[in-house]
């Protein structure tokens, strides 16, 4: 089945680019459009936006013109309230974050991954990360990135 899997993948390069730490999906929508469907799901879904960038307007202030690059960064806050008691550190990361960016192929989002979060964030930070709930969090974010780039 798995090499089956990997075949199909093969064959739809453009639908979705993972690798360990990242995931890319793309969306039929708008730059404009994905960003209010990402920004309106995660306050549906009860999480707090603490920031968006929008890295073309930034990048536009100083004369240079780039494709659609914004971040939305966003947290339950509870749980993101522990950490940062526990491991005050841990805010230089931003706990979750979605980028929406677009090249000629169209416009796409990324993630980081359940795996990326336990080795790169929590393990730097020696923060001891309940592995179930990152996981829970990590199929909570793909279910919404990917609604929102349907």
């Amino acid at each position: 089945m798995r090499p089956l899997l990997l075949v199909l993948l093969w064959f739809l390069p453009s639908a979705a680019i993972a690798d360990d730490e990242l995931i890319s999906i793309q969306s039929a929508h708008s730059a404009p459009v994905t960003i209010q469907r990402l920004q309106d799901a995660i306050i549906t879904n009860g999480w707090t936006i603490l920031s968006t960038i929008d890295h073309a307007a930034l990048s536009a202030e100083f004369g240079v013109r780039i494709p659609a690059r914004t971040t939305i960064a966003f947290a339950f806050m509870a749980g993101w309230v522990k950490q940062i008691i526990e491991r005050p550190t841990i805010a230089l990361e931003v706990p979750m974050r979605v980028l929406v960016w677009e090249d000629r192929e169209g416009v796409w989002v990324t993630r980081d991954t359940e795996r990326y979060y336990l080795r790169s964030i929590a393990g730097r930070h020696e923060y001891k990360a309940n592995k179930g709930g990152v996981r829970t969090i990590n199929e909570q974010i793909a279910a919404m990135v990917e609604n929102v780039a349907r």
